[in-house]
Parts: structure tokens; C-alpha cells; sequence
């Protein structure tokens, strides 16, 4: 059996196909582009993402040793999509760190109630979510607003473009804001408070559901010789989460994706909408058989980018010509069993939990002349890993404990920064050797369904290969506690001084 995994991202997608012990067998990619309609704006074409998803699947298929029996999608989540009944796009999608809707969210929240919103919908009342653009494009473009036919997500856009009706995952309807995570169904009172009528949303189904097969049609011009079955998939953080290892029945290992954001994904047995989750901004809503929350660091892998081309762009020059990585070489120096005397905010795109401030700014603290630059990068890492710190502690006074993570992604390749985040968090730090776990986290929801597996954490345990774990060591505690304090000051007067003067 081959099972086929479309991950679908901001900037590029993917499909990749797995065997029967989902080892890859053959993967292919696309980038795309953003548009920038003005200042800040982003967006994104659903024609342009639909081309792309053909061309990673034809080419996909032209690689595999075997016929594919079943695919399911991971896709961006927020992101809402203006069409018609046919699926032609009105306008292009409002990505969701695009900060319209903003001021519509904090009223229709504020005479919603936000306690009751929140209770309702497991999402806190910010920009990012579907609903905010909703009310931006109903505010502001009246004329679009009028033409919609029916709103999207991306996964339910791709199943009507393979040929099915359109049908959603509970874990990407629950981005939307119009969901109710208890009765995993539209909520009523949202969309009447928009209003909005339900038949305008796609249908709801568990991820792991056959939908049907490829159009006959399609499939063939895809490159399939026959028509494989599409299952639901679902939010692309919880297919990665899915992917990388979390298994929702054993909620104490979360996952860490640190890429070019990072953040922690954490499995719940129950639906969590207490006042702290409400006040660290921590979402609630389906996974597979529980429920999901996660923190988000906006700036992490992008910071490394930054230093490399605008501060060490020299040694990016020497490592391209002596093939070196050119990050093992910037953390060369790095330390893991003592602090810098340095701190450095890493918000260089805006902070996520627990405020979730697009103002805040980058901060570096405790330059001196004799300061080199291995004392930035020294920071910067720390830095990365506080914010872990801080999301961890928060999602323990929400009553999520955590005991270990585990590290997934660009950020989770060198040793020594795997020791120091689990120094600096006191959490056992895991080693994560898969790759692609997006897509393998969608391809065990088509596993699920086609009953190669009976949970969609089997694939991860029969996928992944030994792995190596770094313990908290009990000598750099104090150190490390007392540096934790003043980069936790630091953070709070900044986003003090960041929310007075903006």
C-alpha cells in the first residue's frame, strides 16, 4: 500500500509518498509567492496554490514504485477562503498574521462576550483567526462580500478541487473561529452573531474520514492509475505534531517544531478553556481522538538567517566554499552549562504567547565594547530557549503539565542547542529523527481510514529510528534560573514600554 501526504504551507507545498512502515518512498515540491498588497498585507491565491498542488502530485506519482491508495492533506490553518459554490476564488485569501480584522475581532468579541466566545470556540479573540477576516472583507469590501458564495479553508478547497464535495477536519474548522469544539459542529450562535448561514461552510468530519475518491478524470490527468481514496487530514500543526511524534493519549511529551517559527504542541484529553489558557492566548480545539493546544515563538530559524546574512555574512562566504554548514559553524561556540551575560528578545516579527504583540520588536541587552560575536549568538539561542521557558511555565499554570519535548525541525539538528533548551526549560529534550512530518502525520490519517493502522501515532512509532535525549543538568540550575528571571523582567518592560508608545 502507498499512502500519499499533501502538505500544504504559506510559501511552498509538498507531497510525499510513504510505504506500507511509512519509510518515504518519493517526495516533490513547489514554492509559490505571497502577494504584498500594501504595507504589512499579505495574501495568498488559491488558483496559484491549486496549480501547485497538481504539479507536486503528477510529479509524485511519476516517481512512485507502486499506485497510491489514499492521500489526505495538512494545510495552513486561519486562512479563509472567499468562493463561489464551484470553488472559484471572489478575491484572494487574507493570510492571518495580516493584521486586518483587527479592530472587528476586539468588537465582535467584546459584545459577543470573550469568555463565552472563547468557552465556544477554543480560540482567543486575535487577528490571526479566520473570523477576523471575515469581518474585515464585510466591513471594508462590501462588494466581495456580497459575491460569496460559500467560505473555505484550504483543505476543504483542495478536496473540491479533487473532485468531492467540500468537507473539513475537525482540527482545521476549529481555526475558523465559527466552530464549537464540545459539539464539534458550526456553532449557531457565532454564525448568527456574524450572521452567516451554515450552508455557506463546508461539511465537518473527523480527520481520518474517506471523503470519496479522485474524480475519475482528474486522477488520470494527475498521474494516478487508478483513483485513490481522499481522507480528511487536518490542521497542519496538529498533522506535523502528529508526524513528529505526539501521541494524544500520552499528553505528558509534547512536541517542539522549531523552524523558521517555533513553537510547543501540546495533546489534551479534554477541552482546557480555563482563565489562563483564555490569558496566555493558548487555543483549544479537536486533534484526532483529543484535544490540542500550542504556544508560537513568531521569530526563531528567521533570526538565525538574519545574523548569518547581515552580521556573518562573511563566514556564510567561507562555509559556501568550503561546504560547511554554515550553522554548526555560528554555534561552534555555543555553550550549554552557563549564561550570557547578554539577553536578547527574539521579536524581530512581532512576540507570540503570552501577548501576542505584531509591535513588539527585537531586543539586545548587555553589549559592551569587549562583546564578540559569539556573545550574540550565545544570547540569541538562550533567548529561543526562555521563550520555551515562558510558553511551558505558562501551560503549566493552565494545568498542562509537561515533562519532556520533542524537537523537530532546522532547530533541532545541533547537540549543544538541544542541551541548552533543556537546561534552560528543565525539560527532557528528544531528538526528533523524522523528516516530513507534516505530510507523514497526513498520510497516517489516510492510514487510519484505510486500516494499515489503527492510530495515527502508530506511523510515527514505526517511522522513527533511535533517538537521543538530553536531560537538564542539575549544576547549571541556578545559573540558569536566575538568567530565566531577568530575561522574564526584560521581556515584561519592554512589552510595557512597546504597549504605551504604540
Amino acid at each position: 500500500m502507498r499512502l500519499m501526504g499533501v502538505d500544504m504551507g504559506t510559501s511552498g507545498c509538498k507531497a510525499v509518498v510513504f510505504d506500507e512502515k511509512f519509510n518515504i518512498v518519493c517526495d516533490a515540491y513547489r514554492e509559490y509567492e505571497l502577494s504584498f498588497p500594501g504595507e504589512g498585507l499579505l495574501e495568498l491565491d488559491p488558483n496559484v496554490v491549486w496549480d501547485n498542488i497538481k504539479a507536486v502530485i503528477s510529479e509524485a506519482n511519476g516517481k512512485t514504485d507502486k499506485p497510491v491508495n489514499a492521500l489526505a492533506i495538512s494545510a495552513i490553518g486561519d486562512v479563509i477562503l472567499p468562493l463561489r459554490y464551484d470553488g472559484t476564488p471572489v478575491r484572494k485569501a487574507i493570510i492571518d498574521f495580516d493584521p486586518r480584522g483587527t479592530e472587528q475581532i476586539k468588537k465582535f468579541v467584546s459584545d459577543f462576550g470573550e469568555g463565552a466566545f472563547f468557552h465556544i470556540t477554543g480560540m482567543p479573540p486575535l487577528f490571526i483567526g479566520s473570523l477576523a477576516k471575515i469581518l474585515w472583507i464585510q466591513t471594508n469590501e462590501p462588494q466581495i462580500y456580497d459575491k460569496v458564495q460559500r467560505w473555505g479553508t484550504f483543505e476543504d478547497f483542495i478536496v473540491q478541487k479533487l473532485g468531492r464535495a467540500p468537507s473539513v477536519s475537525y482540527s482545521e474548522a476549529a481555526r475558523t473561529m465559527l466552530f464549537d469544539i464540545r459539539d464539534k459542529a458550526w456553532s449557531k450562535q457565532v454564525l448568527d452573531k456574524i450572521p452567516m448561514d451554515e450552508r455557506m461552510l463546508p461539511k465537518v468530519v473527523p480527520s481520518g474520514t474517506k471523503l470519496g475518491k479522485v474524480q475519475a478524470g482528474l486522477a488520470k490527468k494527475l498521474g494516478f492509475s487508478k483513483s485513490p481514496e481522499i481522507v480528511s487530514g487536518g490542521h497542519d500543526m496538529v498533522c506535523a505534531a502528529i508526524g513528529a511524534g505526539l501521541d494524544e493519549r500520552k499528553s505528558d511529551t509534547a512536541v517542539n517544531i522549531a523552524g523558521t517559527i517555533e513553537g510547543i504542541v501540546v495533546a489534551m484529553d479534554k477541552a482546557n478553556t480555563g482563565a489562563a489558557m483564555l490569558d496566555n492566548l493558548f487555543p483549544c480545539y479537536p486533534g484526532y481522538d483529543g484535544y490540542v493546544t500550542f504556544s508560537v515563538n513568531l521569530t526563531a530559524g528567521c533570526i538565525l538567517r538574519w545574523y548569518r546574512d547581515v552580521i556573518a555574512s562573511d563566514t556564510y562566504e567561507l562555509c559556501k566554499m568550503s561546504g560547511e554548514d554554515v550553522f554548526e559553524k555560528l554555534l561552534e561556540a555555543l555553550e550549554a552549562d552557563k549564561p550570557s551575560e547578554m539577553i536578547f528578545l527574539p521579536h524581530f516579527s512581532g512576540s507570540g504567547n503570552p501577548h501576542f504583540d505584531p509591535n513588539a520588536k527585537g531586543t539586545i541587552y548587555g553589549l559592551t565594547l569587549s562583546s564578540t560575536r559569539d556573545d550574540i549568538v550565545q544570547a540569541m539561542i538562550e533567548g529561543l530557549c526562555y521563550e520555551i521557558k515562558l510558553h511551558s511555565d505558562a501551560l503549566r499554570k493552565a494545568g498542562i503539565d509537561i515533562s519532556a519535548i520533542r524537537s523537530v525541525g532546522g532547530g533541532a539538528k545541533i547537540d549543544k542547542q538541544l542541551q541548552l533548551k533543556a537546561n534552560i526549560t528543565g525539560l527532557i529534550v528528544i531528538k526528533g529523527n523524522v523528516s516530513e512530518s507534516s505530510a507523514l502525520g497526513a498520510a497516517a490519517m489516510a492510514g487510519v481510514a484505510m486500516g494499515q493502522i489503527k492510530h495515527p501515532s502508530e506511523a510515527f512509532a514505526t517511522a522513527a529510528k533511535k533517538e537521543k535525549r538530553f536531560v537538564p543538568q542539575s549544576e547549571t540550575k541556578k545559573s540558569f534560573e536566575k538568567a530565566y528571571a531577568k530575561y522574564a523582567a526584560l521581556f515584561n518592560k519592554i512589552h510595557d514600554f512597546e504597549s504605551q508608545n504604540n
